[in-house]
């Protein structure tokens, strides 16, 4: 009955107890027992059914059943020596009311049956009520030949040489059964081992009631006899328990383990990622994933190489590898590199350090390829910094731009603005297409006479915002060349008309502590004296002054 509620077949403990009760008085009856006390006999059976259900939800019904073995212990020593005992005195009880004497093989006969029927006999019955055990069967004709011949010979063994120490009365060899289902247990496993002491169990009752086997040269009497038989059994069932306990756990330890490494093969195969181990030194230890794709070496090839002979590491700091084991920080740390096998290739590589019993041995690199981010946010910059006609740098991408030159040059810059003389003139008689091609051929030829370091933008419409880096005197003649190379150049207006053209210049040089934003202003400010003065020409933020 515990064996139908453990394997689920019977889930309401009052269905349980309710076969428990009329099965038993139908036997009793059945054998020739016909007084009233049947039921109360049946009574006693039922109650330790529900007892031990009890017991079962307590301490193995919220866990995996006949794994834990602590949960086990408690559960047997409840449903398996604690009920029994209490159903003992009850049985015991009813059966000196009814015959008139009490009696201690009255006691000893019930205890017997109801602690060995749940000790011994409720998990292999319930392995073979869920169909465990025809499964395990099955499984056999599916593992290796000689495995299998090895779990059945053992199972066929151990049985037949339990059959025959428990029906000789010679040798005490009740030592040999028990060796035997250790053994049995490491070779055969749960399942098996369960099933097999329990047929030894029902051999050596059978034994022992038919008054033969070793237990016969104990001279200690019927009910002393019994008692031993119930404290061996006991025994033995206790250490395969254990036993089981340790095979079930090393085989689902190896299983996951088996698992776990065929998930992470599977995983690396499949990633189009690249992790990497490295020592302290920068030393490849071990490599998984997409390794040959991104860094241009398989993940055998790499181990042994250093990093830095793999990757470039955009970092300003040289020794970043170094730098990162010695920083107290267990964050992860995040920089961009590119495969020196091939440039072109972007690659994010995000650093954790790999800590072994508390000391950092080493760190893990996991490596994206951000190639095609990489583009697109390039385009998007270039968009967000570039202007479409001329590709000369717009406000935005001017600004962000001289602002990376100040940060590091504090003088000997000087900021120009410029604008086309009568471009309005120039759009209204031939068209804003015609403006457009002076527009485009302006932004060349100031592009190849003004070359970086210095910095060319176009603000808006003709005007723009040279940012030349040198020194006063360099930097005014490289304008007035600029003016000069302008007017003396034809520019096409339309396919057969072409013309000269003028701009005028007006710069200021920036000074410590000046904002760029009055720096222009100032630039801007001489633009329009250059303008007032007759145009074609530069003018200076002071000159410009001196002149108003």
């Amino acid at each position: 009955m515990l064996a139908a509620i453990f394997s689920k077949n019977i889930k309401n403990i009052r269905e349980i107890t309710t076969i428990t009760f009329l099965s038993n008085a139908f036997s009793q009856y059945a054998c020739g027992s016909h007084s009233i006390y049947i039921f109360f006999y049946a009574f006693i059976s039922s109650l330790q059914v529900f007892l031990s259900n009890k017991a079962y939800i307590r301490y193995v019904g919220n866990g995996t059943l006949f794994s834990d073995y602590k949960s086990i212990v408690k559960f047997n020593l409840n449903s398996g020596i604690v009920f029994p005992f209490i159903c003992a005195v009850l049985g015991t009880t009813f059966n000196a009311i009814d015959t008139g004497t009490p009696s201690l093989n009255d006691f000893a006969g019930w205890f017997f049956a109801l602690s060995l029927g749940n000790i011994t006999f409720t998990r292999p019955l319930t392995y073979i009520l869920d169909g465990t055990f025809i499964g395990s069967l099955k499984n056999l004709t599916k593992i290796k030949p000689l495995h299998a011949l090895a779990i059945v010979s053992s199972v066929l063994a151990t049985i037949a040489v339990s059959f025959y120490v428990f029906y000789q009365s010679k040798y005490p060899f009740l030592f040999v059964p028990s060796s035997l289902i250790i053994a049995n247990s490491l070779i055969s496993g749960e399942i098996f081992g369960s099933v097999t002491v329990m047929v030894i169990a029902i051999i050596a009752t059978i034994a022992a009631f038919s008054s033969l086997g070793p237990m016969m040269l104990l001279q200690i009497g019927a009910l002393g006899r019994q008692a031993v038989l119930q404290t061996y059994l006991i025994f033995a069932v206790f250490t395969e328990r254990t036993i089981s306990v340790l095979f079930m756990r090393n085989k689902n330890l190896v299983q996951s383990v088996s698992t776990r490494e065929q998930m992470l093969a599977l995983v690396m195969v499949n990633s189009t990622d690249s992790i990497v181990n490295i020592n302290h030194a920068g030393l490849c230890l071990w490599s998984g994933g997409a390794s040959l794709d991104l860094l241009g070496y398989s993940n055998q090839d790499i181990v042994g190489k250093n990093l830095n002979d793999v990757l470039s590491i955009e970092n300003k700091n040289p020794d970043f590898i170094e730098n990162f084991f010695n920083s107290s920080t267990e964050k992860l740390e995040t920089v961009l590199a590119k495969p020196i096998f091939d440039p072109s290739r972007a690659l994010n590589l995000s650093f954790r350090k790999f800590i072994t019993d508390g000391i950092v041995s080493g760190a893990i690199i996991t490596v994206n390829d951000i190639t095609e981010e990489s583009e697109k946010l390039a385009v998007a910059v270039e968009k967000s910094e570039k202007d479409p006609l001329t590709r000369l740098l717009n406000r935005y991408g001017f600004n962000e731009k001289i602002k990376s030159v100040l940060e590091t040059q504090a003088e000997n810059i000087c900021i120009s603005y410029l604008d086309i003389d009568h471009f309005k003139q120039i759009n209204d008689t031939y068209g804003h297409e015609a403006g457009d091609r002076i527009l485009t051929e302006l932004a060349r030829l100031m592009q190849a006479t003004v070359p970086p370091p210095n910095i060319i933008s176009r603000f808006g419409g003709d005007e723009f915002v040279i940012a030349i880096i040198a020194n006063p005197t360099d930097a005014q003649n490289s304008l007035n060349t600029l003016i000069e190379t302008i007017s003396t150049t034809v520019f096409s207006l339309t396919d057969t008309v072409k013309a000269h053209i003028t701009i005028s210049c007006g710069y200021s040089f920036y000074k410590k502590g000046k904002p760029l934003d009055i720096l222009i202003q100032e630039a801007d400010s001489a633009l329009y004296n250059a303008k007032q003065s007759g145009r074609n020409r530069v003018c200076n933020f002071v000159q410009s002054n001196s002149a108003t």
